[in-house]
């Protein structure tokens, strides 16, 4: 076999290498807490660098548009979409051992107001949630011993959940002036 061969075949090994990797680490931060969602990464659909990127899917029923953040080293998952009232709402789903005789707590430090201290919630036995909503977010840190998210603006698109969740309450008007399919608001 010529140098020039075995040199091809040691940088398509490699490069295969190195693409099957990525798509595993990408699969994975898919697949993590998806709730029988499709995620999709935001700026690249099938395969992220970045496994802490930002990810969208549409809710099954009311398609409503909601973004979210994994970090799997931590088993954390955040969640962003927007409540009936039009606020913000961001839900921390964490998996750890949880039962009401020892919560789970995190200190909250939300739009430069003074940092407190917050119980998660018992979703089962090993996961816990907690959730915030507020009608805009300038800053937000949620830490724990074992997890640290600090909310970065530049990369959640608060924007587009806005103008999807108006659009979807007057699905009517931006139906007859859209070739996309707008869906209606149909939420608790």
């Amino acid at each position: 076999m010529s140098k020039l061969s075995k040199y091809f075949l040691l940088v398509s090994g490699s490069f295969l290498i190195i693409f099957t990797y990525l798509g595993f680490q990408s699969y994975r931060s898919l697949m993590f807490m998806n709730h029988g969602l499709q995620w999709l990464w935001i700026n690249s659909q099938f395969i992220s660098l970045d496994n802490t990127a930002i990810q969208s899917s549409r809710e099954s029923h009311s398609h409503q548009l909601i973004y979210r953040q994994v970090d799997i080293d931590h088993k954390l998952a955040v969640f962003l979409n927007t409540a009936n009232n039009g606020y913000f709402l961001f839900t921390f789903v964490k998996e750890v051992p949880c039962d009401s005789s020892s919560p789970y707590r995190a200190h909250l430090s939300v739009n430069d107001k003074a940092e407190e201290t917050v119980v998660f919630e018992c979703k089962s036995s090993n996961s816990a949630v907690y959730r915030i909503g507020k009608p805009a977010f300038s800053q937000l840190q949620l830490v724990n011993a074992d997890f640290h998210f600090e909310l970065d603006l530049d990369q959640w698109s608060f924007n587009s959940l806005k103008k999807d969740d108006y659009m979807q309450h007057n699905y009517q008007f931006f139906q007859k002036h859209s070739s996309e399919t707008i869906h209606p608001w149909e939420r608790d």
